[in-house]
This record gives structure tokens, sequence and C-alpha cells, in this order.
């Protein structure tokens, strides 16, 4: 399933690997996510004619910037040699250096729309309104809620206030210097969330969508047109079909046999799905929150940290829309 690397073993071992070259031209830099259960996130660097493209920017620290220069030092680079830098969408952990990146290099910044915080902002609030908004829709106790989002701003800082200068558009073919991507429109962790296919190289750089192990996060559900399960599992499909034999990830490690991951992914989540319709057949109008605390999260609800339980609501909240959209 998955190719032997530094950063397979790194995970296992519950480390930071090192940046490794995964194609001739393409590398895959870990950046530490200090304080964070995740501990890294994947950056990927992309040589072209003309220098270099930055896919994804990690954590806002000097941690991560340190890590990131470093490895573009190795790779014959300086970061005024990055062109363009790509945002996956706007989580803490991917978009936290954009704006030091274009500061020290002139790169223009895109992202999709959708998590473009300059056009969002104004029309669903900032994440943290949204993270409330449904945390309130899961019917939370009043304390736990408000130490849950109080404990959610320690820990993600988003730079709501960054602004980009470029949008990026399902379909969007970007040439960089005898390089071309392909943007790809993938929600579910994400409202905006997009993957970058390399079809010379046969690779898919896929950010969150998708993980070689484990689960992934699904997106908020903040507003009534929300449903990131079922726009995660039409994502999921999608990638399958690609015509690829490399998924480089944000987290983790690389794979290469996508259609056997992904069947896994979407298997492991018939299964949550319906242990959660069992439980909601079992307990008519249970809120999120109930449900969250009868479905089983790999050990005690007791041992589970805040942070951990504000994902478990999350996922859970994405599995009752998911469900009350599809009943009947």
């Amino acid at each position: 399933m998955s190719v032997p690397t530094v950063h397979r073993s790194a995970f296992h071992n519950r480390e930071v690997g090192a940046a490794e070259l995964v194609r001739d031209g393409v590398w895959a830099v870990p950046l530490p996510l200090t304080g964070s259960p995740v501990l890294s996130v994947i950056v990927h660097l992309l040589r072209h004619d003309d220098g270099l493209v930055l896919v994804d920017a990690g954590y806002p620290d000097d941690a991560c910037w340190e890590t990131l220069t470093a490895a573009i030092a190795a790779a014959g680079f300086g970061v005024g040699d990055i062109t363009h830098l790509l945002l996956t969408h706007n989580h803490p952990d991917h978009i936290g250096l954009a704006a030091r990146v274009r500061e020290a290099s002139g790169a223009p910044i895109a992202i999709h729309p959708l998590d473009a915080f300059q056009l969002q902002r104004p029309l669903r609030g900032t994440f943290f309104d949204q993270l409330e908004r449904e945390l309130r829709l899961a019917r939370l106790p009043a304390d736990v809620l408000a130490e849950m989002v109080d404990s959610s701003r320690r820990l993600a800082a988003h730079s709501d206030d960054l602004l980009v200068d470029d949008f990026l558009a399902d379909g969007q073919l970007l040439r960089f210097g005898g390089l071309e991507l392909e943007v790809l429109w993938t929600p579910g962790h994400a409202r905006g969330h997009v993957s970058l296919l390399d079809r010379a190289r046969r690779l898919l750089i896929g950010g969150d969508v998708i993980l070689p192990e484990g689960e992934v996060q699904v997106g908020l559900v903040s507003d009534e047109d929300d449903d990131p399960v079922a726009q995660l599992r039409d994502s999921l499909r999608r990638i399958a079909a690609l015509p690829i034999d490399l998924l480089l990830p944000g987290h983790q490690y690389r794979f290469d046999d996508v259609a056997t991951v992904v069947a896994r992914t979407l298997g492991e989540q018939d299964a949550r799905l319906a242990r959660a319709a069992e439980v909601l057949a079992r307990r008519p109008g249970a809120s999120a929150w109930e449900l969250t605390t009868q479905l089983d999260w790999g050990r005690p609800w007791e041992r589970i940290g805040l942070t951990g339980r504000r994902f478990a609501v999350m996922q859970a909240m994405g599995w009752q829309r998911y469900l009350e959209r599809r009943a009947g």
C-alpha cells in the first residue's frame, strides 16, 4: 500500500521526519507543529525552469520557518526562488507562513475562493464563528462549548486576515516554466479544499483529503448547505479514478496504492455511518453531542482530552448531517 519512506517510520515513531526527494524535482518537507497532537504537516516543493512552487505553508512560527528554509537550501535554492505559493485549504497548519513567504519571495498566494477568508468572512464569519455555530448546533452543554471554543482559539491560530492574490478553480491548468499542475476541487475536509494533479509525474498532492492511515477530519457543519461527508466521499471517488501512481498527503506519509486506500477509507466510513445510524435509531432526536458520547473512539470517553473530543463532535456532526439528508 505504501512506499517505504523515512516519513512512514517517523509517523509510526511519533517523530517529525526529514525532507525527502520523492520524484525528480519534487520534495516532501515535514514541518513541526509545536503543541499539536498531529506533530507535523508536510508541505511540498516543486522545481520548474524559473524556481520553485511551494504547496502549503505550516504554522506561523520560527520552528516551521527554520525547517522550511533549511529544506529549501538543501535542495539548492533560497526562499527568494519561490515563484508561487499554492494553498490546498485554509487550516492553520497549511497557511501559517504564507504571508511571511510572500514577503520574503514576492510569490503570489493562491487558494480556492471557498477557503479565502477575504471572501468567506463577510458571508460565514471567522473560523471560530463557524466553529461555535457548529458546536451550538451539536447542542453541547454551555460550559463544555465555552471551554472547547477557548481551547481552539489557543491551539489553532487562524490567519483570518490573510489576503490572497489569486483564486484557484476546478480544472484550472497552472503552468510554471515547464511544470503543469491541474487544480482539482476536492471538498469534504474543507469547503474550498483543492488537490494538485501532476499528470506528467503521475502524482497528486492531496492536502488533507485522504491519509494512508485513519480517517480524515470532516469539515464544519455550521450552515444549512454544509454536507462535508457527502463531499468527501465524492472527492475520494474522484481521486480513485485519476491516472496516478503516487499520492502525497499533507500528513503521515506518501503512498502508491491509491485505489486501495480510497476503498479502505470509504469502507471504514461506511462502518462509522452504520454505527451512527444505529445510535440515532435508538435515540430519536438525539443531538450530535449525545451521538458523540455513544460512539467508539478507540478509548474510553473519559480518557479523551478536550481537543480529541472537539474533533469527535465535528465528525459526529458530519455523520449526523449526512444521515439526516438521506433519511427515508
